[in-house]
């Protein structure tokens, strides 16, 4: 109850402030997300002097508790309140990372807005998501050409008015790029195994035997679970922490805004994940992929031509590995290992094809934004 009341006094301030003097509002769904905003909020309110208004569902959002001047923030919760703000919202701009915008209960707003959609990793749009995940969003920032050839093939299959895309590229390799660090300590090897979620996926499926494996061996290994694994899956996954948890060379990291372990890693282990992707392009490290189940919540997934990103440059930017033949995984990596400055070549070719605006997608960003509001009518 608590919690609706303060939800509720922080619908009532939001709406207390004229739409004119409200034009850039970011939503977040939860209090991971704020790491895809960071860049280019950093540009608006520093290079262009805009106020943002950041509107979150999570009471432990970290934006909730900074002070700055430039950046107003307002919590709504996840229930009656969120679907209220969205059904009478009148701002002009809209940025956010929340994919089946008015699929479900939460619906687009009859006011004129334009929805600006920033992906929250580099994964393709018609495999991992929803069926019509991306079909009301009136702008779309991609990360590479293979989200602009996935949006125009989406308007063909919807036959739908056309949804502008920008080349934005991705904050979080820009970041890991910018804060690329070389280890310290080159004799001890860190693994981090980073997959997605699901009962498909590595923790859910198979997480005992892969763990089994590094048990005699001497590197360092970090368990990185996605929050919906945490969510969903927290039985299973309290099971396995449970059984690991006492062998020193294993580390069970929850907090996944954290990315000084990226940095630590040698070499990631991951199934369907974006984080393989961040990892990669970010750090130049190359990912040994098991090859579980595909992740295909798609149910128009075979109405498309194009080949998911998450298919095709996985070989590009590391090794795959079978499921049922798991004992070759730790030779995998060894050659991995060894080969480093090879993959290191090879992933940072693959990024420049793969990925817009290397170490500038948050500056691109904002230009655009600052354009769209000068064609505003207010």
């Amino acid at each position: 109850m608590k919690s609706f009341f303060r939800s509720l006094s922080n619908l009532i301030k939001f709406y207390k402030i004229k739409p004119q003097n409200r034009k850039i509002v970011f939503y977040s769904e939860n209090e991971n997300f704020y790491q895809f905003f960071e860049g280019l909020i950093n540009e608006l309110i520093n290079n262009y002097n805009y106020k943002i208004y950041y509107v979150t569902s999570s009471s432990k959002d970290p934006i909730l508790y900074k002070t700055n001047p430039k950046i107003e923030s307002f919590y709504v919760g996840n229930e009656s309140i969120k679907t209220i703000f969205f059904r009478i919202f009148n701002s002009p701009l809209m940025i956010l990372t929340m994919p089946d915008l008015n699929s479900f209960h939460i619906k687009r707003s009859p006011h004129n807005v334009n929805y600006i959609f920033i992906p929250h990793n580099v994964l393709s749009l018609h495999m991992v998501f929803r069926k019509k995940a991306f079909n009301n969003y009136n702008t779309f920032f991609c990360s590479g050409p293979h989200h602009n050839k996935e949006i125009e093939e989406t308007e063909k299959i919807y036959n739908l008015k056309k949804i502008k895309t920008f080349n934005f590229g991705y904050y979080k390799i820009d970041k890991l790029l910018s804060n690329k660090q070389n280890k310290i300590n080159q004799t001890l090897k860190t693994i981090i195994i980073a997959p997605s979620w699901g009962e498909n996926c590595i923790i859910e499926k198979i997480g005992d035997e892969l763990l089994s494996l590094f048990k005699d061996k001497d590197w360092k290994i970090i368990i990185r679970p996605h929050p919906d694994t945490l969510r969903l899956f927290e039985d299973k996954y309290i099971t396995l922490k449970k059984k690991f948890d006492n062998y020193k060379k294993f580390k069970f990291e929850e907090n996944v805004s954290n990315m000084s372990s990226f940095h630590e890693a040698d070499l990631m282990i991951s199934d369907w994940s974006g984080a393989a992707f961040e990892f990669a392009f970010g750090l130049e490290k190359p990912v040994i992929f098991i090859d579980l189940q595909k992740k295909i919540n798609n149910s128009d997934f075979k109405l498309y031509k194009n080949i998911p990103i998450e298919v095709s440059a996985r070989e590009k930017i590391g090794e795959i590995v079978d499921p049922d033949n798991l004992r070759t995984l730790v030779e995998k990596i060894e050659t991995a290992l060894t080969n480093k400055e090879a993959y290191k070549i090879k992933i940072s070719q693959e990024r420049e094809k793969l990925i817009y605006n290397v170490k500038n997608s948050s500056t691109n960003g904002a230009k655009y934004i600052q354009r769209l509001l000068e064609d505003l009518s207010y």
